[in-house]
């Protein structure tokens, strides 16, 4: 797992927590790490509108990529998906107090110039760095739980 000084090196390199948390995970899935990085990138800062933290998008798409429906009608197994969704989201507003960006760095990127004076701040190397961390942390025991029915 990743620590919070290889997180804040990946966000000097440009990546968006997001990225992180979906790339760690894109080997386990079968996935290739480029394409997964590329298919995460709009998640980062809460999809850049402050919406849900992108180290909780990021994670959510680990669990879809894993237990997620792909056959029509299968619904057993869409509960089950959703169940995680539902714990991750538990466990990380339970841990952190919220799984809005917003929220979580109390900057409201809804206005111009927002995202980029938070950076300007160092309010995301701050703080992402412990969100990423925690949610890969939590999408590890959640994903060491089992497969759904």
């Amino acid at each position: 797992m990743l620590t919070q000084d290889e997180v804040r090196e990946l966000f000097l390199q440009r990546f968006h927590c997001s990225q992180i948390v979906f790339g760690e995970w894109a080997e386990e899935l079968g996935l290739d790490k480029d394409t997964a990085v590329r298919l995460a990138a709009p998640l980062g800062a809460g999809m850049f509108c402050g919406a849900t933290c992108g180290a909780v998008s990021g994670a959510l798409l680990v669990i879809g990529a894993r237990y997620g429906a792909c056959l029509p009608n299968d619904k057993e197994r869409d509960r089950a998906m959703r169940d995680k969704v539902k714990e991750f989201q538990r466990r990380f507003s339970e841990r952190f107090g919220s799984t809005l960006c917003r929220e979580l760095l109390h900057r409201d990127f809804s206005q111009p110039g927002e995202y980029a004076r938070a950076g300007r701040s160092g309010v995301m190397m701050e703080a992402c760095p412990e969100l990423v961390t925690g949610a890969l942390e939590i999408l590890d025991d959640i994903m060491k739980e089992g497969e759904p029915a």
